[in-house]
């Protein structure tokens, strides 16, 4: 039948500390994230619990009634099936983490880990209710120094899942490399600078030159065919990181680890504060690093609230910005308001 939904709500669960969701996307136009368990323990998951929930859930998407995830860009409408089966598992159940982002409220917000997850997938393949044809993702805290973080991502390799990790970089992983050599894990590291003082402002610890040698590291197993599976993250954090000199320090270093995809985004807490009011020279940051991209031949993709600011966006784009005009492009700007922290 064809109905507007998504593949998280389909076939999708984001398992927190003690709570399982269809996914981990709120806003402030919407409910917040679609609930199916409000608490799980002891390491177990009823799985037939869950996909009675998820047949609700899809009975009413049929009829439009779902309100949580009114306005969400993952919907479309297409012929979904009925089919009782996870595919996509977003792993968000720890909070541990060896940096201390000032922009991450994780830490602050969320117990420490209550579960072992592994014994739930296990049952879960062994229920044959898992398909491989998904995504699976490891946010949380930090992965790496997550316990059960190498069994599971040996787990999902050995199944052929693609598996995708959000790391700081900080503690070298030989799971990440060897599923990097492998090409069945992405990897998606956020140093957010290229400055030592910058970077250790928002990470609040001295780990610069680490992150990046890891960065390195990783890149130099890659060839042409898995180069993309190395992605470092820019969050463009107003006070902090805003400038076209830290904006441009950091693209050259992309340029000199030849590092082939990008990821930007915005600061979560200002994003969400300013969503219908971006300040024009975020937006022209944004276009900076896309220019950028393109004449590099590098992949370039936005995150959640820099993806929810484009649709948003009241500017045209700059087109013509690059390094050698920004002093210009400042000047024709000044009139606008436009502050250059």
């Amino acid at each position: 039948m064809k109905y507007k939904s998504c593949h998280l709500i389909e076939h999708g669960i984001s398992i927190n500390v003690d709570s399982v969701q269809a996914c981990c996307l709120s806003r402030e136009f919407n409910k917040g994230m679609l609930p199916i368990l409000e608490k799980y323990e002891n390491n177990k998951i009823n799985w037939d619990e869950i996909f009675e929930i998820k047949r609700r859930h899809r009975k009413h998407q049929k009829t439009l009634d779902l309100k949580f995830c009114e306005g969400c860009y993952n919907l479309r409408e297409e012929d979904w099936d009925d089919e009782d089966y996870i595919s996509y598992i977003n792993f968000d159940h720890w909070s541990q983490c060896n940096s201390n982002c000032i922009y991450c409220g994780v830490q602050r917000n969320k117990p420490k880990q209550k579960n072992n997850i592994l014994p739930a997938i296990k049952e879960l393949i062994k229920l044959g209710k898992f398909k491989n044809n998904g995504e699976i993702t490891f946010q949380g805290g930090e992965p790496t120094i997550l316990k059960e973080f190498e069994s599971l991502l040996k787990l999902f390799i050995k199944a052929g899942s693609r598996v995708r990790i959000h790391s700081s970089g900080i503690l070298f992983s030989r799971a990440i490399y060897d599923g990097l050599k492998k090409g069945a894990v992405t990897v998606v590291i956020s140093p957010d600078s290229a400055d030592k003082e910058t970077y250790k402002k928002i990470k609040r610890t001295d780990k610069s030159n680490k992150v990046w040698d890891n960065i390195k590291h990783y890149r130099k197993i890659l060839n042409s065919d898995n180069e993309l599976n190395l992605k470092v993250k820019y969050i463009i954090i107003p006070g902090i990181n805003d400038t076209f000199e830290e904006v441009s320090e950091f693209l050259n270093k992309i340029k000199q680890f030849d590092i082939k995809s990008i990821i930007v985004d915005i600061e979560y807490t200002y994003a969400n504060r300013n969503i219908n009011n971006i300040s024009p020279h975020v937006y022209m940051l944004m276009d900076y690093i896309e220019k950028f991209a393109k004449e590099n031949n590098i992949e370039h993709a936005l995150y959640d609230s820099a993806l929810y600011a484009q649709q948003q966006r009241k500017y045209e784009d700059i087109k013509e910005i690059n390094s050698n005009n920004i002093e210009e492009i400042k000047k024709q700007n000044a009139d606008k308001n436009i502050k250059y922290c």
